[in-house]
């Protein structure tokens, strides 16, 4: 099967980043005003119609040039992805946490950037209420219409990558075999793991969907990667290239390392931490263990329980993850699920995205 990607082209990503964003942050740091990165980035949450006042020419360039669909949407193929994200969001919930998360700490490299950083480590359960509501607020239908969040969300979390980058590589604890922090090829990783491997763990969980919704919300996500910064030629046009992509990246990267197993602990130490039972707790890592499948699982040392047999027999996992989710498009949730949506009550207020009504 030929692809259009190699592993020279993402090498050289590596060494690429987001200019855009890095020429703000390079700015305001440099010029000795690094507040004004928390005020750019309230008033983006603020989802203002009017830029901050008084900035420098590089920061009112990047809010115009980032405002802009790219050219090649299909906004009907964009709304039929975000309907299909509107009717599936439960099951997607449970993977985003479960999956699309541990995924991403699997590069052992991308992981990196992470683990320096401190802010899934030391922050977790804020750090996913974030990660949650982001995906709400960028998914969901009418999020890039005139009166969606979708543009200002990602202009908000696109700085937020640049300072992240501009913090890590001055603390000086950076190998430059790495590649840069938050590089190219790690922004395309992690935009799979939000399409692509979700639409990988539904079918894992007896979700069904057409091969149309499945281009659909692919579409939706490469929308949603042109917005963060991600080169357009890292955005697969179908799911055949993102599943070549997708397999580039993981024998180029995905490898036991401290920083992929102690972010995995985190996470799941944060959903034991909002669980109520001990049999419930053992259902969080065999859980994971299931969609992430036992090779990725082992590089994470993602523990096993009494559950994780059961979960990994495919036919039993579908009849077991059923009984306790009810059905999918009801108001029942899985456990995952659950748990996203109360860490992200349980933050609301104290991170800067709130939980939309139709979820309470």
């Amino acid at each position: 099967m030929k692809s259009a990607y190699s592993n020279d082209l993402l090498q050289t990503m590596r060494q690429q980043t987001d200019p855009l964003a890095d020429q703000v942050i390079e700015h305001l740091f440099t010029t000795g005003n690094a507040g004004a990165v928390s005020q750019l980035i309230a008033a983006i949450a603020r989802n203002t119609d009017h830029l901050p006042a008084a900035h420098a020419e590089p920061v009112i360039q990047f809010f115009h040039q980032t405002a802009t669909l790219p050219a090649w949407v299909n906004a009907k193929k964009l709304e039929a992805g975000a309907r299909f994200f509107d009717q599936h969001v439960q099951p997607i919930l449970s993977i985003l946490g479960s999956l699309s998360l541990p995924y991403c700490y699997a590069a052992a490299d991308g992981a990196q950037v992470l683990y320096l950083s401190q802010r899934i480590r030391k922050d977790t359960r804020k750090r996913l209420a974030e990660t949650g509501q982001f995906v709400l607020t960028v998914a969901t239908s009418g999020a890039f219409s005139g009166k969606g969040n979708g543009i200002n969300t990602i202009q908000r979390v696109r700085l937020m990558h640049a300072a992240v980058r501009f913090h890590v590589l001055q603390s000086r604890q950076w190998n430059d075999a790495w590649g840069k922090p938050i590089n190219q090829e790690d922004m395309a990783g992690t935009n799979l793991a939000f399409s692509y491997i979700v639409l990988e763990g539904l079918q894992k969980l007896g979700v069904y969907y057409t091969s149309e919704e499945a281009e659909a919300y692919l579409h939706v996500w490469n929308v949603i990667g042109f917005l963060l910064g991600v080169e357009e030629k890292l955005l697969p046009a179908s799911m055949k290239e993102a599943y070549l992509l997708d397999k580039l990246i993981t024998r180029r990267h995905f490898r036991k390392s401290e920083a992929g197993i102690e972010l995995t602990k985190s996470l799941l130490t944060c959903f034991d931490e909002i669980t109520p039972t001990a049999a419930l707790k053992a259902f969080n890592p065999s859980f994971m263990r299931f969609l992430l499948g036992s090779k990725v699982a082992d590089l994470l040392e993602v523990p096993q329980s009494n559950l994780t047999n059961l979960l990994l027999t495919p036919i039993k996992a579908v009849s077991y993850a059923t009984s306790i989710a009810g059905n999918f498009s009801g108001k029942s949730y899985n456990q995952a699920s659950k748990l996203m949506l109360q860490l992200m009550e349980e933050e609301n207020g104290k991170a800067d995205f709130k939980l939309p009504a139709s979820l309470n």
